[in-house]
C-alpha cells in the first residue's frame, strides 16, 4: 500500500494473517454470503457462463473444487491451516474443529465492517460510520461481473435490497442441487455455515446497537 500509494487494498483467495494485518493503520472490511449459495454462484459463474470452466455438472466440479471446502474458515485462520481442517473433517477431532473455528470467529470480530450480502439494504448508515463514505447507494446497486461476456436476461435490473433481492437472479441450492450432492457440499461446508451465522449476527448487531444508544 505504500509502494504503490493504495488507500483501498482487496483481497480474495489468500488467508488473512491477522498476527501480522492487524498492525497496519487500516480499517478492515469484509463480507459474507451463504455458504452453499456462494459455492452455487462460483460456479455458474466459472462453468455455465464459460469462463475458464469445461466442467458443466456441478457434482464433477465440486470433486475437483475442494480447495473450496470451508474457505471462509481457512481465510480467516493463517494459510497453513486448509490442510488442518481437511484433516479435522475426515476424523473424529471436534477439539481441533472447535480451536480452527475459534480462531477464525477472533479475527473476524476484529473487522471494522462486517457486511452480510443478502442484507445490504441495512448497512447504509453502519458503512458510512466506518469508511466515512456519504454515497453508498452501490451498496444495493447490481453488480454484474464481465456483464459483456454473459448477458443476464433475467428482468431484474434495479435492486434495491443486496443480494436477498435478486432471487430470479440467483440460483437456489436447494432447488438445483440433488439431495445427495446438497448433503456432500453441506458437509464439506459445516465450519463455514458456522461462521457466517455468527458474521450475520455481529452485522446486525453492530447495525443496531450504534454507540450513541
Amino acid at each position: 500500500m505504500h509502494a504503490k500509494h493504495h488507500k483501498i487494498l482487496g483481497n480474495e483467495w489468500d488467508a488473512f494473517e491477522s498476527n501480522r494485518f492487524f498492525d497496519l493503520p487500516a480499517v478492515f472490511a469484509t463480507s459474507f454470503r451463504k455458504p452453499l449459495h456462494r459455492a452455487l454462484s462460483q460456479f455458474r459463474f466459472e462453468c455455465i457462463e464459460d469462463r475458464g470452466c469445461r466442467i458443466k455438472v456441478i457434482e464433477k466440479w465440486w470433486e475437483h473444487r475442494k480447495d473450496l471446502a470451508n474457505v471462509y474458515t481457512w481465510t480467516f485462520t493463517d494459510k497453513h491451516v486448509r490442510k488442518k481442517i481437511q484433516a479435522a473433517m475426515d476424523d473424529a477431532s471436534v477439539q481441533t474443529r472447535r480451536d480452527i473455528l475459534g480462531q477464525a470467529l477472533d479475527t473476524v470480530a476484529k473487522f471494522h465492517l462486517v457486511m452480510v450480502m443478502e442484507w445490504l439494504a441495512y448497512a447504509p448508515d453502519h458503512v458510512r460510520k466506518v469508511l466515512g463514505f456519504e454515497d453508498t447507494h452501490p451498496l444495493t446497486e447490481r453488480v454484474r461481473p464481465h456483464i459483456n461476456q454473459y448477458q443476464r436476461d433475467d428482468g431484474q435490473e434495479t435492486n434495491k435490497l443486496g443480494a436477498a433481492g435478486i432471487a430470479k437472479a440467483s440460483w437456489s441450492p436447494e432447488e438445483y442441487l440433488s439431495k445427495e450432492q446438497y448433503k456432500i457440499m453441506s458437509e464439506d461446508l459445516a465450519l463455514d455455515e458456522i461462521l457466517t451465522d455468527a458474521a450475520r449476527r455481529m452485522f446486525l448487531e453492530r447495525v443496531v446497537c450504534r454507540e450513541d444508544q
